[in-house]
């Protein structure tokens, strides 16, 4: 029974874990969740960029049409946008670690599945079906290192994970490299998806030694097993400093809201209606640039005359340049702010919108997709950490589902399914120019309207942000 005196004291419980959580030190647990979150994102990113490394070969083996590249490249982040919000919800309602671990399996396994696909047709259903569990694995590893690391650390380790997906996309056209040119056309792509897909057996080590988050158990009322597993993990991290843990500090607000059922619409209304537009519309530009960094760099190679080798070659080093640009975004986030590491880096990443299409030389191709890789795709740990901390605890990963939905519908499936026939008809100078655009309206946006989160507390910013 909710009694005046029962509510007080569950709300002292959930308090007092929170500012428990807050004084951890970083040690090797830390960075145990740190590392499980990056090898989900990892195994993820390795999915995602195989399709871009084997349109080359598909466009030849299976005759495909711009139309058909288009719906290729962005059939699996349909699957994610359809995804998402019912697995933010699940993952609100049932748990963090549950959903990533479902979402891992069944995404590796459509991977896999996409090498037996005796057609196009077949191809494009696995990947919608691969996407599906993307869907529920992408706002959970930065969900939980949100929930689990130290105030002052959490874009830090959201650049370490981030980096971490970049690595993957990173290695997909090196693995490319060594697949597709080795083996015939009509059976290389097949083994590159089987390759793309078995690190599956990561899920098992991700159920074994990711604990749920004491956060998410307290808001759901479960204040036992919140105690449990907060109590293991003080244990573990006293013994791996070797002394006493620092007492906790006070609450850095008095009260939260009662934990209830999150709505699907919840993010789109008061107060948090204004967030997610704003969220979304930054989500929107990078995710943008993005997808066609990723997916379409081989194809604009080939284009422009170049083998499938140095195709693959070239773009393996642009993406590459993400995994730098993440691990000093997140860094910096913590000292300059989540907002102003957006609009710096994605302001960059424009200009090198701006040029890319106009370059004359691979070398400068390969300059601006840099810039456009290392500032526009490292803009992610910011923009990831800062939509996540918009939100309560009990409704944070349907918020930045409902934040990400929009930021991959508009940005990763509209923007990416035009862009081959953009290309056509208004040649590669100018579809680049509407790219730059897009991202300068999504700085203009989050510059006027956007709100900073860092060094503040989670349970202080849901208490203190308003509409």
């Amino acid at each position: 029974m909710n009694t005046p005196t029962n509510v007080a004291r569950n709300q002292d419980a959930v308090m007092k874990i929170a500012v428990r959580m807050d004084r951890l030190p970083v040690t090797s647990f830390t960075w145990r969740i740190v590392f499980l979150g990056s090898l989900a994102w990892f195994i993820e990113s390795l999915s995602i960029g195989a399709v871009g490394v084997v349109i080359p070969v598909l466009k030849k083996t299976m005759t495909l049409t711009p139309a058909n590249i288009g719906l290729l490249a962005v059939v699996s982040t349909i699957g994610i946008v359809v995804g998402l919000i019912p697995a933010g919800q699940l993952a609100d309602r049932f748990g963090r670690k549950t959903v990533l671990v479902w979402g891992i399996i069944e995404y590796s396994i459509m991977t896999i599945l996409c090498a037996i696909s005796p057609n196009f047709g077949i191809l494009v259903g696995f990947r919608f079906l691969s996407g599906l569990g993307m869907g529920a694995v992408f706002p959970l590893p930065y969900a939980i290192t949100g929930e689990f690391v130290p105030l002052n650390r959490r874009t830090t380790f959201n650049g370490v994970m981030d980096a971490a997906l970049s690595l993957g996309y990173f290695i997909a056209p090196l693995l490319g490299l060594l697949i597709l040119p080795a083996l015939p056309p009509s059976l290389s792509w097949r083994i590159f998806f089987v390759v793309s897909g078995l690190p599956l057996i990561s899920a098992w080590f991700i159920y074994k030694f990711l604990p749920e988050s004491p956060r998410w158990l307290s808001r759901r009322g479960r204040l036992d097993k919140a105690e449990e597993v907060l109590t293991h993990i003080e244990t573990e991290v006293s013994n791996r400093t070797g002394q006493p843990l620092p007492e906790p500090g006070e609450p850095s607000v008095s009260s939260v809201p009662q934990a209830h059922h999150t709505r699907i619409w919840a993010p789109w209304t008061r107060p948090y209606i204004r967030r997610t537009l704003v969220s979304s519309a930054a989500a929107i530009g990078t995710f943008f640039m993005f997808y066609i960094v990723m997916t379409y760099l081989p194809y604009i190679f080939g284009k422009e005359g170049l083998t499938l080798a140095h195709s693959l070659i070239f773009a393996a080093i642009i993406i590459g340049a993400a995994i730098p640009g993440k691990l000093l975004n997140g860094y910096l986030g913590e000292i300059w702010g989540r907002k102003t590491m957006y609009i710096l880096f994605m302001g960059i990443a424009g200009v090198g919108a701006l040029f890319f299409g106009g370059a004359k030389t691979a070398v400068l191709m390969i300059t601006y997709g840099c810039l456009m890789s290392f500032f526009g795709t490292g803009a992610f740990p910011s923009l990831k950490m800062s939509y996540a901390e918009q939100y309560p605890t009990p409704m944070r990963t349907t918020g930045s589902a409902s934040v990400e939905t929009w930021g991959r519908f508009l940005g990763g499936v509209v923007g990416s399914y035009a862009f081959p026939p953009l290309i056509v008809a208004l040649g590669l100078v100018h579809s680049f120019d509407l790219v730059a655009i897009v991202t300068f309206v999504a700085v203009l946006i989050l510059a006027i309207f956007g709100k900073e989160t860092k060094n503040q507390s989670l349970e202080s910013i849901e208490a203190t942000l308003s509409g």
